[in-house]
């Protein structure tokens, strides 16, 4: 098990292989986009060394604390990384990580996150041996609850959620989601 070079997975013209050093131009580009980060505790960033200081302290990192390090989204046909696809997160005393994501504006709704996400719940509970997943949206984010319904997940609880960010505060409900192993197997076998 391999936390610092994550299985390569091919989908369509895309491809999810572990996040690189050199990813922080592509980072930026969609990280500086307010829009796409108006939903996310991060951003938006203002210059490209916020970018490489996000992939070496908090991707790169992750292995030490037992996660992961985390899928760069990558067009093939453009060799270009359009987002991110990670376990994030460990649940305390459980064999348990979070899901999160976000993608570049210009490859919204169509359908590649979906694929993105089907991919790595696959490698959580077939090549990592995961028994849950969580992941979570803030409610005024319908369009990210609809991936994760598309993959199975069950709705669990929301609660109130206020983060302040540099540009204004987040404030929404944090809608709740997970997948067990047993739940995975049982869409699997459909």
């Amino acid at each position: 098990m391999n936390l610092k070079q994550m299985p390569i997975v091919k989908f369509d013209h895309f491809m999810l292989r572990s996040i690189q050093k050199g990813d922080y131009k592509d980072l930026f580009e969609y990280g500086r986009d307010g829009e796409v980060v108006k939903t996310l505790s991060w951003g938006p960033m203002t210059n490209p060394i916020e970018a490489k200081r996000s992939i070496k302290d908090i991707f790169l990192a992750r292995p030490k604390k037992g996660i992961p390090v985390g899928y760069a989204i990558v067009d093939m046909d453009k060799n270009k990384m359009i987002g991110t696809i990670d376990f994030h997160t460990k649940v305390v005393n459980q064999n348990a990580l979070e899901i999160g994501y976000v993608i570049n504006r210009d490859y919204w709704n169509q359908g590649i996150m979906t694929k993105a996400l089907e991919k790595i719940i696959k490698v959580g509970f077939d090549y990592y041996g995961y028994d849950r997943l969580i992941i979570k949206h803030l409610k005024n984010n319908p369009a990210s609850g609809k991936v994760i319904e598309k993959n199975g997940f069950v709705f669990i609880t929301s609660y109130p959620y206020k983060y302040e960010k540099a540009v204004g505060i987040l404030e929404s409900d944090m809608m709740v989601y997970e997948m067990t192993k047993e739940r995975y197997n049982e869409i699997k076998s459909r």
